[in-house]
Formats: C-alpha cells, sequence, structure tokens
C-alpha cells in the first residue's frame, strides 16, 4: 500500500491493495443479520461484534414505598423488598414470619374455623388452635392444660325435668331418673271448693309414710301416724282457700335409689278458709326402697277438682 511519500504510479493497483487492508482490520463490522445491533467486543480498537437487539428500552429504575433498587440505571438493577416496611395494602396479601404492632382488623377470617361457634386457643408456642364447638348443654373445662367441652360436673346443679299442670282430683307425673334429690314446686292452686292437698310417690298408698308438722304462730308439733299419703301440713289446714298465691315445695332426697328410705321435706304458705295466712313445715319418710318413677298430686278432702295449679319438677345433682 502507498505510502504519504510515495508516487502514486499505478492507481488502480494501489486502491485495490488499500480497499483490502481497510477490509482487513474492519472485519468485525462486515455482515450482521438483519435487526442486529453492533457492540463493543473487547477494548482493542476496532474489536466490535454484532448482536440481537434484545438489550430493552429501560433507561431506569424507580423504588417505589418498600422498595429498594440497587444500580437504577443498569445495565443490571438489584430490586429488594425492604425488611422493616410500614405500608398499607389495599389488596390481598400473604404475609409470612411478620410481626405486626398494634394491628386494626376488619372483618378477619381464620381459615382453620370451619364451623359456626368455633374457639381458638393459643398453644403456648404462638400458634392457635381450633376448639370445635360443644354439644348442647357442654360447659368449657379444662383438661390437661388445655380448654375442652364436655358435660356438667355433677353436684349442686338443677335441672328443669317437666312442668304440669294440675286437673281433675288428681295429677300423675312420671319422673326421669338419674339425679340424687327432686325439688318440687306446686304454685298457683285454685280448686273447686276448698281443699287439702298432699301427694304420693308411686302412688304407694297402706301406711308407708310417717311425718310431723311444725306450723306457724304455736310451737305445738303434731306426730302423725302411719298414713296413706304425705300432707304439705296436719291439722287445721284440711280447708285451704283458692288463693292462687298458695305455694308447696317438698324436696325429696334419695328418690332414685332402690336400696334406702326417702325422705321429705315440705314447705308451704297458704291463705286458708278464714282468709288467714299460714305456713308449715313438715318432714316425712316413706319407708319404701323402690326407686322412685312417678309423683302423684292429689286433694283429700271432699276430692274437689283442681282448676288451676303448675307442678314444676327439678333433678338435683
Amino acid at each position: 500500500m502507498p505510502q504519504a511519500t510515495d508516487l502514486v504510479t499505478d492507481l488502480p493497483a494501489d486502491f485495490e491493495v488499500f480497499g483490502q487492508a481497510v477490509a482487513t482490520s474492519m472485519a468485525d463490522l462486515l455482515g450482521g443479520s438483519s435487526g442486529y445491533i453492533l457492540s463493543k467486543a473487547s477494548a482493542t480498537d476496532m474489536d466490535f461484534t454484532w448482536i440481537a437487539n434484545d438489550q430493552g428500552d429501560i433507561t431506569g429504575v424507580t423504588a417505589g414505598n418498600g422498595i429498594t433498587v440497587t444500580s437504577p440505571t443498569g445495565p443490571v438493577p438489584t430490586v429488594a423488598i425492604d425488611t422493616a416496611v410500614t405500608v398499607d395494602k389495599t389488596t390481598a396479601q400473604t404475609l409470612t414470619n411478620k410481626t405486626l404492632t398494634s394491628p386494626a382488623l376488619t372483618t378477619p377470617t381464620i381459615s382453620t374455623l370451619t364451623t359456626n361457634g368455633d374457639l381458638v386457643y393459643g398453644t403456648g408456642s404462638g400458634a392457635l388452635q381450633r376448639l370445635g364447638i360443644g354439644s348442647t348443654s357442654n360447659v368449657l373445662t379444662v383438661t390437661g392444660g388445655v380448654p375442652v367441652w364436655a358435660a356438667p360436673a355433677s353436684g349442686g346443679g338443677m335441672t328443669l325435668l317437666s312442668t304440669t299442670t294440675l286437673s281433675g282430683t288428681t295429677t300423675v307425673i312420671n319422673v326421669a331418673a338419674g339425679y340424687i334429690n327432686l325439688f318440687i314446686v306446686i304454685s298457683g292452686v285454685t280448686a273447686s271448693a276448698n281443699y287439702e292437698l298432699a301427694y304420693r310417690v308411686n302412688n304407694i298408698g297402706g301406711t308407708g309414710y310417717y311425718g310431723n308438722a311444725q306450723r306457724s304462730y304455736t310451737t305445738a308439733t303434731n306426730a302423725d301416724p302411719a298414713d296413706t299419703f304425705v300432707v304439705f301440713a296436719s291439722g287445721s289446714t284440711s280447708a285451704l282457700s283458692s288463693s292462687a298465691n298458695n305455694v308447696f315445695t317438698a324436696l325429696i332426697e334419695n328418690y332414685d335409689s332402690g336400696s334406702v328410705y326417702k325422705t321429705m321435706s315440705n314447705k308451704m304458705g297458704i291463705t286458708d278458709n278464714a282468709s288467714a295466712l299460714y305456713q308449715a313445715n313438715s318432714q316425712w319418710t316413706l319407708f319404701d326402697t323402690t326407686a322412685m318413677t312417678s309423683f302423684k298430686v292429689m286433694t283429700t278432702t271432699g276430692t274437689p277438682t283442681f282448676s288451676t295449679g303448675t307442678v314444676l319438677i327439678y333433678g338435683v345433682k
């Protein structure tokens, strides 16, 4: 190739040699596929290469709330979620191992609560445990250090077993088993004529009942011999009025036992046929070991019929 001081003596040949030299030194600029772009292959002069145009057109990345960006203008920005951030979430989010300080929860749901009435309790390790709804009448108690539903423990509780309206001269009520004592309340009693109120256990008659009564306004104790029924009071109370304010209660102990006698404590507050207020307490024993299955309420003076009256029978554990 001619130099700057050379004389050009053969112009076509000299240009041919010049073109060969240019093609050799700029060979990397030759060729390339359609759509490719030119890129430096190294720091060496005239060292280029053709590459696919997949470089994108992002010129920078701006960090948002809770986001950290390193090298935002590239060539490869690094985007990270801040580990400690306060941010309002307006869409559903899944939080894992996050600590919420004083969160305000609006209508939250817990996926493990699958049945109406389910409860949750802490396991002691920061986790929550589901407690399914218990059965009717169950109470919440603790077993093995965790809450559980269970039937009420026996002892001290009363359960209403039946409610019966008095009618006729006698009313017989079936009594459920399974309790220790029975507590009976008879109230609002009126009848077609003056009456004396009494009852029988299992409709046992004969001379099985023994008792005595203590009346108000006197210190006299009336000892009753064996009788065919239990009266709420003896003596002058044989003609009660039709006042609906009268009330009678009875506690029958060991009623469900098939091996011991039955003791009975009775009380009453009434208005007698002379409109005088009267109260009495009486204690009775039935010398029979049969378990009680029925309670018979009856009138004993002239056998008038009941007009009104309600009998409530409670089982006592």
